[in-house]
Order: C-alpha cells, then sequence, then structure tokens
C-alpha cells in the first residue's frame, strides 16, 4: 500500500513538473514570437536629451500615437458623403452568387445606381458616382505573416477606369465580412465610356515581403462598360465654361486624368483649355490631372516665388524631393522644350531618371549649408536648404537633423519627405515605418521646429513592374503613403500648421518610371507635384504661411 500511495505521488509531481516546463516554454515562445525589436528611432533618447526634451512647453508638444484601429485606415476617398452610394450593394449575395459568378475567376463590374448587379453596360450623367466592384477567386496560400495591424488591404489590386480621353485611378477598400470583395465609390466628372481594367499583384499580404513571393500579376477586364454621358444643359450653360468648383487649397482626394484635346474640346474657355507653354509643361504624357471636387488653380513659379518672397525653407527628404527643387529652380531641366530641341539619349534618360546625368545641380544638392536661389528674378529673397535623408529605420537621424538645422538659418517653412528610402528594403514594413516616421516626426516638431509651419510629403506612387533588388510594389506604396497621411492627421489634431502634400493622389502606372528600372516619376509630373504643393502653401486659406 505504501509502495502504491508513494507511486501515486512520483506520478501527480512528474505531471506537475511537467506542466510548469510546458507553461514556461510556451510563454517564452509566445513572447519571443510578440515582441518586435523595434527600430533604431524606436530606442529611447539618451538622458541628456529626455531631460530637454521634457522642458518644452506642453502646448507645443506633439505626443507619439499607436496606430488608429483598422477603420480608420480606410482611405478617404471611400469615406465621403458620395460614397455612401455602395451601402447599396448587396455583399452578401454578391459574394454567394454562383449563377453570375463561379467563385473562382477574379471579376471586376460596374453596378446599377441603385446598387445592383447587372451584365449589361450601366449609364449615368457626369456628376454622377456608380460603386465599383472586384472579386476575387479563392486565396492560393494563406500568408504566414503574424497577425499585426496592416496599413493596406490583403490583396494588392490596381484597377483604373479606362474611356478613350479619360483614365481614373480607383483605390479598393476590402469588404469587413468577405476578405475576396473589394470596392470603391467613384466619381464620374467627365462624358466617356469606361472600361475597368485590373491587376491583382500580390495575394494575402504577399505584398509586404516580395522577397519571399514572385511577382506574377494578373490582368483582367470588367464584362460590362459605364456610359457617362453630358448633362443635357452643359454644352450651353455659361457659354463652354467649365462649372465653378471651390478651390482644393493643396488638398485632393481624387481626380481623373483627361486628354488635353478633350479636355480643350469640353471647356475652350478654362485656362488648361487654352494650351500653350505654359500649359504644356503642366501635363503628362498629353494628359491634365483634373480633381473631381475642387479646383486646382495654375500657379506659375514667378507667381509660387511672389507668394513666398521673403520665405527661409529647410528640406528634408530623398532624390524624389531633389527633383522637385531641381524643377523649381531650373524649369528648362529636362522639360519637353529642350528634350524636342535636343533629342538625346541623355536628355531622353532624364524623364525617368537623372541620377547620373551631366546636369549641374548646383552646390545646394550637396552642400546643406549654400541655399537652392533662384535666378532670373526679382524676388531672390527666398531660400531653400536641402539636407539629404535616407532610410528612417535603418539609421536614427535625430541628432544629425538637429545638429544640421542650427547651422541654418531659422526657417520659416519645413519640408520633409520620407519613406522613399524605405519601401525598397526588403525586410522593412509598413508598421516598422510607422514606429519610426512617429518618433523621428515628433522630435522634429517638438525639439527642433516647435513655431514653424511643417509641411509632410507622401512617398511616390508606384505600380505595374518590380524592380530588381528592390521591395517596390503597389501594395508598398500604398501602404507607406497611408502611414504618412494618418500620421499627420494625428499632428494636425494637436497642432496648427501641418498639412499634408499629397503627391500619392497623382499616381497612375502610366506616370511611373518601373519600365525603366526606377521608382521615380515621370519628369512632368515633377511639375504637376509642384503645383500641388504651391496650391497648398498659396491658396487664399494658408495666406498666413
Amino acid at each position: 500500500m505504501q509502495a502504491s500511495a508513494l507511486q501515486r505521488h512520483n506520478i501527480v509531481l512528474v505531471v506537475v513538473l511537467l506542466t510548469l516546463l510546458f507553461s514556461l516554454t510556451f510563454f517564452r515562445h509566445a513572447t519571443t514570437y510578440q515582441v518586435e525589436i523595434p527600430p533604431v528611432n524606436d530606442l529611447q533618447l539618451p538622458l541628456d536629451q529626455q531631460s530637454k526634451s521634457s522642458t518644452t512647453e506642453p502646448s507645443s508638444q506633439v505626443n507619439t500615437s499607436p496606430p488608429p484601429p483598422l477603420k480608420q485606415l480606410k482611405d478617404d476617398i471611400n469615406d465621403t458623403t458620395f460614397s455612401a452610394i455602395c451601402n447599396n450593394v448587396d455583399f452578401n449575395w454578391l459574394a454567394s452568387d454562383r449563377e453570375y459568378w463561379d467563385g473562382w475567376a477574379s471579376k471586376a463590374m460596374f453596378m446599377k445606381p441603385e446598387g445592383n448587379y447587372t451584365r449589361k453596360d450601366v449609364t449615368i450623367t457626369t456628376g454622377e458616382s456608380i460603386c465599383v466592384v472586384v472579386m476575387l477567386g479563392p486565396i492560393p496560400a494563406v500568408s504566414a505573416i503574424r497577425p499585426e495591424r496592416h496599413f493596406a488591404p490583403a490583396d494588392s489590386i490596381t484597377i483604373h477606369a479606362i474611356g478613350d480621353s479619360v483614365k481614373i485611378p480607383i483605390t479598393l477598400e476590402q469588404h469587413d465580412k468577405h476578405s475576396n470583395v473589394y470596392y470603391s465609390s467613384v466619381f464620374f466628372a467627365h462624358p466617356d465610356t469606361y472600361t475597368l481594367k485590373s491587376t491583382t499583384e500580390y495575394r494575402s499580404y504577399f505584398w509586404e515581403t516580395p522577397i519571399y513571393h514572385p511577382y506574377r500579376p494578373f490582368t483582367y477586364y470588367s464584362h460590362n462598360k459605364l456610359i457617362v454621358n453630358t448633362l443635357p444643359l452643359q454644352g450651353i450653360v455659361d457659354n463652354n465654361k467649365k462649372p465653378p468648383q471651390p478651390s482644393c487649397n493643396g488638398n485632393i482626394l481624387s481626380g481623373s486624368w483627361v486628354n488635353k484635346t478633350a479636355y480643350q474640346k469640353l471647356y475652350p474657355l478654362d485656362f488648361y483649355g487654352m494650351f500653350g507653354e505654359a500649359q504644356e509643361d503642366h501635363a503628362a504624357d498629353d494628359r491634365l490631372f483634373v480633381p473631381d471636387q475642387c479646383r486646382m488653380d495654375y500657379i506659375s513659379t514667378s507667381q509660387a516665388i511672389q507668394c513666398l518672397e521673403g520665405k527661409t525653407f529647410h528640406i528634408w527628404g530623398d532624390n524624389n524631393m531633389k527633383r522637385n527643387l531641381k524643377a523649381f529652380g531650373v524649369p528648362n531641366w529636362c522639360s519637353r522644350r529642350t528634350i524636342n530641341t535636343n533629342n538625346s539619349e541623355d536628355n531622353q534618360r532624364c524623364i525617368c531618371n537623372d541620377d547620373n546625368d551631366d546636369f549641374n545641380d548646383g552646390e545646394w544638392a550637396t552642400d546643406g549649408n549654400t541655399p537652392l536661389v533662384l535666378q532670373n528674378t526679382w524676388h531672390n529673397d527666398l531660400s531653400f536648404y536641402f539636407n539629404p535623408i535616407g532610410s528612417i529605420t535603418m539609421e536614427d537621424w535625430r541628432q544629425k537633423v538637429k545638429d544640421r538645422a542650427a547651422q541654418q538659418p531659422h526657417a520659416d517653412i519645413v519640408i520633409i519627405g520620407l519613406g522613399n528610402d524605405d519601401i525598397p528594403l526588403s525586410r522593412m514594413t509598413p508598421r516598422q515605418f510607422w514606429n519610426s516616421f512617429m518618433d523621428l516626426a515628433t522630435f522634429l516638431l517638438n525639439e527642433v521646429y516647435p513655431d514653424q509651419t511643417i509641411i509632410f510629403r507622401t512617398p511616390q506612387y508606384f505600380s505595374g513592374g518590380a524592380i530588381h533588388g528592390s521591395s517596390w510594389n503597389s501594395g508598398r506604396s500604398r501602404a507607406f503613403a497611408t502611414v504618412v497621411r494618418h500620421a499627420v492627421k494625428q499632428f494636425a489634431q494637436q497642432r496648427k500648421e501641418i498639412l499634408l502634400w499629397d503627391v500619392h493622389r497623382l499616381g497612375i502606372e502610366d506616370n511611373t518610371c518601373v519600365g525603366s528600372g526606377s521608382a521615380y516619376t515621370k519628369r512632368n509630373v515633377v511639375n504637376i507635384e509642384n503645383l500641388l504643393l504651391w496650391n497648398l502653401m498659396c491658396s487664399t486659406s494658408s495666406a498666413s504661411l
């Protein structure tokens, strides 16, 4: 009896020890799996800098924040008044129907204005919205990415509504309940007959780590078309002038790329309809960018100079930002007129990549203490101090930026462009970029530029291919731009004079240089990016700048 009792006691003891060991192993594994090693910029400041930062006035402090909830990460395009049209769509029926969709092939379609499905063409008039729906087949593989906050939908899809004269980029959102269903409300401001061209690049968040997944895009077109007719009186009212719209003030959510000849016929008395030399420099591939709900005013270089007279700028960014400055400081650089005059290989190459061209950028491009000073103008007291800054997830830039800014004259306006050097890094996720961006940006706002106007530039738009040795793709481009948009939105709620220069909104595949092996946008798109900036700084609502 004593032996059996002792055996039972030993068995219980062994079970307890095994349970304890199993629990310790489990919690150790779970902790190792869930805790991320923070990027360089997530590390705490040295103690001396922490004590200095605590002396900053509380009223001027901008606080870091965790990523917003998933619902808030939806693009603002699909969070406006005219997006309610997608609420009429019966997504449950669409996802479960097998009469019109076999559940395997990817499908894109225009819904009826009332939200019903149809295989026939849909007809509306200008100024109306239509819900666009994309349904994908089964997921080919389950993603191995651990559960975490993402900044773009699981599937990377590019889609455009293409007409004879108009091309509209569309931003899709993933349905909350049906993960293979995507939708977007699209505003149609211009008459044309549209077809949807959609390309699925990656599934299951594979776009986040393209180093492990080959780029195998699949393109498909909508089975029905959308016919957008002109309003009956539009050709008569106001003598062919475009209906008046409020100024965008540099803030655009969506727009269309319209063939300049077609635009001229539609609105011959509009400024952009009267094509001259200035208007030609603000067209890309013979297309004009026309915002949907507002008017992007034409502001010439001389007008921008006059508007910004007496201002000192600190510019922090990569070569994309340098191209913006180069186009502003030397308008003839790689312009349409220069290329037409001298159609050499070097001049053609500058359209997409000027890193190694023979053009003399000037000392301002390499020496942060030498400003870009505009020539051939009466308003020559405008200074731009360009400071190159690379990946913020691989290097801590805080003290370098602070020291360099102290060597330059006091800034009135600061422009910061981050992300383009982090997107190509194969092992950097948007979540890591959010941590680094928030950390560096709050340091700049609190410690370096506590009372200046700050303009944040989004990363570039990218789609339509892949660059060898790089992680550039459309999903990462969108996610990193979303990081900047929502970070700036949080900053603007805490402090005045925080603005967003959203160059990503100008993106369509035709404007990219992926065919040339470059992540830049084409040269003339840089002019349109600058025009967007002038609207942001020189609008009536931004007159205080």
